[in-house]
């Protein structure tokens, strides 16, 4: 069982760091702007560097209202990086759109 849970936890952390990566910049800024990625990535950062999760609408919320960036890129940019895999990292549903 522990194991599994290692595995997990090491999956998890891989994720992370290439999320945190250049190669996610790159593999990702031609079909969501390069600035997107990074404001993804600075979110990240300010969440592990707290030590609080951040929630799934504070995310959304952030893009779209503050960065300006429209809901519909965003939501396809959470699916395509399947978002889900970033939890306990980040948590919480969208209230406010169709995900």
């Amino acid at each position: 069982m522990d194991s599994n849970l290692d595995v997990n936890i090491i999956d998890f952390l891989d994720l992370v760091n290439v999320t945190l990566s250049l190669y996610f910049v790159e593999k990702w800024k031609y079909r969501y702007s390069e600035k997107f990625i990074k404001q993804f990535q600075l979110k990240l950062l300010q969440s592990l560097n707290k030590q609080k999760p951040l929630k799934l609408n504070t995310l959304y919320s952030y893009l779209t209202k503050k960065c300006s960036y429209s809901p519909e890129q965003v939501i396809n940019f959470f699916k395509a990086i399947e978002i889900e895999n970033y939890r306990p990292l980040i948590t919480g549903k969208l209230t406010k759109a169709t995900y």
